[in-house]
């Protein structure tokens, strides 16, 4: 059974090293323990990436260092020839937002077929939805993808973009509303200037 999530440990690792020793050490509430804080604390900021990467070997059922140490021993090069038949199709989910950790601005999906992209689901602002409004599109999205080419889920890799790399039409936001609609910035009127 995995431990408990320590919020304390959670909240300590988004700070920095000299702030973190500052509220948790001596001067602070005296938890800070230098040989336990530091790989805590980068456990806890890279917590997200280590799953995935548990998860994967799991689903795929090998380590990554035996997988490694086999390949380096029987390695060969092989050329395999895939015929457009049965070249598998993908679907890659396209996100518009600043960070990782930001909320999504947009949406879409481009469909790969080997190392050419056949098709894309047209991006959809998602400005002003909640958490699980995205995610039911995203959901929306697939069904419709399984529906026309088979794929029941998305690839691992998530390709992200800028907000400013938004191809919506007018988007307030995107890149494209300076050169659509003329304007350098967005401008809202108070009710005193509307009077």
């Amino acid at each position: 059974m995995s431990r408990p999530i320590q919020k304390k440990c959670i909240h300590c690792s988004t700070l920095s090293a000299e702030k973190a020793k500052e509220q948790h050490g001596p001067s602070g509430d005296n938890c800070w323990n230098p040989s336990v804080c530091h790989r805590r604390r980068s456990h806890y900021r890279h917590r997200e990436d280590i799953n995935r990467t548990r998860r994967r070997v799991r689903r795929n059922g090998t380590s990554p260092t035996r997988e490694n140490e086999s390949l380096q021993s029987e390695y060969r090069d092989i050329t395999i020839s895939i015929t457009p038949d049965t070249e598998p199709s993908a679907a890659v989910l396209v996100l518009y937002r600043q960070t990782k950790h930001s909320p999504v601005h947009a949406l879409a999906a481009e469909i790969w077929k080997g190392n050419q992209k056949i098709a894309g689901v047209a991006p959809i602002h998602c400005m002003g939805m909640r958490g699980n409004q995205v995610t039911q599109h995203i959901q929306t999205m697939l069904s419709t993808i399984k529906d026309e080419f088979g794929i029941t889920r998305f690839e691992d890799v998530i390709k992200e973009q800028p907000v400013e790399a938004c191809p919506i039409d007018g988007c307030p936001l995107g890149s494209n509303h300076e050169s659509n609609h003329g304007h350098s910035h967005l401008h809202h009127r108070t009710q005193k200037e509307n009077e």
